[in-house]
């Protein structure tokens, strides 16, 4: 186990019917989105070579570059970050936790973003090797001879730098998403704590405690676990899951995978006070800095507070790769 890994380990329903942009029923594809998102029971799926001019939210757009299916969320508000109620409910569920844990995502607030589309799931195996393999650039160094080992072909890519994140979005026609677009994608507009609601269940997303059918109730003895457990297992083939293998793990948008699985890199640079910002309408993005912003949840964590959609954690950007970290693409809507 490679020190660096362990380091990363440590760390009202609205049926949106109208069409956005004037797109008509006889436009839309015939074929519905399984499962159908929260928010819009006629999502559609679209195969064309570009994405589509006026999608609705939730509807799909299957890139023809890696076939990703791409996820539309529509522009509008949604509720930013952790309330002083959600810190002390958890306080009073996990009497050890700090409330400094939660200090860089607050306060809660309100904020509108565009319109874009995220991916559906984390980028896999089997799509960076579509990206290697003609451009050249370095495979992940679990790869033996550049190439995926059987079985892992659906499991997200893993041990890929920021960089190398960001080479694979460019060629495929997007870009990392920003860390708001990230919790937006994750959350839906009403503010839950998970993507599929407010109650935590480790049954529902791919973590520790899920990996090994055992209850961790202290931080301690999670890491002390987590210590035994990687001594003992190949941490790229038993750690994460195929994407999208825990249903559960749904978003209201339909984006999967944004409680647990790995950890995902994000276009920003992390800043501790950000959210204090966007609560008073600047929503820039950080323009320097020293790490770059994760977001998500990870196989390798055994604590409930670590697959919140709020949740915010760091990593070094030269050369920072790990067994737990990968990454989904976004792009931006057609305006």
């Amino acid at each position: 186990m490679r020190a660096s890994a362990f380091r990363i380990l440590l760390l009202s329903m609205a049926v949106c019917l109208a069409p956005f942009g004037g797109c008509t029923a006889e436009d839309r594809p015939a074929e519905r989105v399984s499962p159908t998102p929260e928010i819009n029971p006629n999502a559609v799926v679209w195969r064309t070579p570009t994405p589509p001019a006026a999608p609705q939210a939730g509807d799909v757009w299957v890139n023809p570059k890696d076939a990703m299916e791409m996820v539309y969320i529509a522009p509008g508000e949604f509720t930013l970050g952790t309330s002083d109620g959600q810190i002390d409910a958890w306080i009073k569920e996990h009497p050890t936790g700090a409330r400094e844990e939660l200090a860089d995502q607050r306060p809660q607030c309100r904020v509108r973003l565009a319109g874009y589309w995220i991916g559906r799931t984390e980028v896999t195996n089997a799509q960076y090797l579509r990206f290697a393999q003609p451009t050249g650039h370095r495979a992940p160094k679990h790869w033996e001879g550049g190439k995926v080992a059987a079985g892992l072909e659906d499991f997200p890519v893993v041990l890929v730098s920021w960089d190398d994140a960001r080479a694979y979005c460019k060629w495929a026609g997007g870009r990392l998403p920003s860390e708001l677009e990230w919790e937006k994608a994750a959350r839906g507009s009403d503010g839950r704590v998970f993507p599929w609601g407010n109650q935590w269940d480790a049954k529902w997303c791919r973590n520790f405690e899920s990996l090994t059918g055992r209850k961790y109730p202290t931080r301690e003895e999670w890491i002390l676990a987590a210590q035994a457990w990687l001594r003992a297992h190949d941490s790229v083939r038993e750690g994460p899951a195929a994407a999208g293998s825990y249903p559960a793990d749904l978003s209201p948008y339909g984006c999967r995978d944004m409680a647990g699985n790995v950890l995902e890199w994000c276009a920003d640079w992390y800043e501790e006070k950000a959210y204090q910002r966007y609560a008073k309408g600047d929503l820039s993005a950080p323009k320097t800095g020293e790490v770059r912003v994760l977001r998500g949840g990870s196989w390798a964590r055994g604590l409930a507070v670590s697959f919140r959609a709020a949740g915010r954690w760091h990593f070094i950007v030269v050369g920072g790769r790990d067994y737990d970290l990968g990454f989904r693409c976004a792009r931006d809507a057609v305006r």
